[in-house]
């Protein structure tokens, strides 16, 4: 009984240090990934949608997503965005997509410029639905093209693994700048998620 007993707790300890290794490796990730800031021209640039207050209100996570991807594409003028996000919280009137659309056409962005994925209610739906898009649009094989994304900093780590589970590797990362107290606060959100994340991704290499 003793044998048994030392054998199960060496088991569990053996567990909780492999979650406590698995957290901190995610955490230095997202901190590391956090500072990706590409600058270069892209010619798609998917814009992740977040949090809408009410009807069609942009979260604070979401208006400095908008900002950062305004910024970039008053820069770079050949560059098309691809708003994703769906209509699905209570009481939301328009889709993420369109909502990120007509902030970013109010800040100067041609709405010819700017592609909607208005369907997913994921980011694995939006990688998928907009790689449809893109390919669609382009006419081209998404890898052929030179395609990035943008979050908020915090997210960009996570973000880029979902993008590698659904196919799209090597995706820039565009980082939307949190507070100090907004990036622990979104960090400890996806520490919570990581031992999912990382089992689906290396289930799927």
């Amino acid at each position: 009984m003793k044998k048994s007993s030392a054998a199960a707790l060496t088991a569990l300890g053996a567990v909780i240090s492999g979650i406590v290794i698995t957290e901190n490796v995610f955490l230095a990730k997202i901190i590391s990934e956090a500072k990706k800031d590409y600058s270069e021209e892209l010619d798609y640039l998917f814009v992740l949608g977040g949090h809408i207050v009410g009807a069609e209100t942009p979260s604070e996570h979401l208006m400095k997503r908008i900002e950062k991807a305004a910024q970039y594409l008053k820069t770079h003028k050949n560059t098309i965005a691809v708003t994703c996000g769906g209509c699905f919280r209570e009481g939301q009137k328009k889709s993420e997509a369109q909502i990120i659309k007509e902030h970013l056409v109010v800040m100067g962005i041609e709405g010819d410029r700017i592609l909607l994925e208005d369907k997913s209610t994921t980011t694995n739906e939006n990688f998928r639905f907009g790689k449809a898009i893109v390919e669609e649009h382009s006419g081209k094989s998404f890898y052929q093209l030179n395609t990035g994304f943008l979050s908020s900093d915090y997210h960009l780590f996570r973000a880029g693994l979902i993008a590698k589970i659904n196919g799209l590797p090597g995706l820039r990362k565009i980082g939307a700048k949190s507070t100090l107290k907004d990036f622990v606060r979104g960090a400890a959100r996806e520490l919570l998620v990581a031992p999912d994340i990382i089992n689906n991704y290396f289930s799927n290499k």
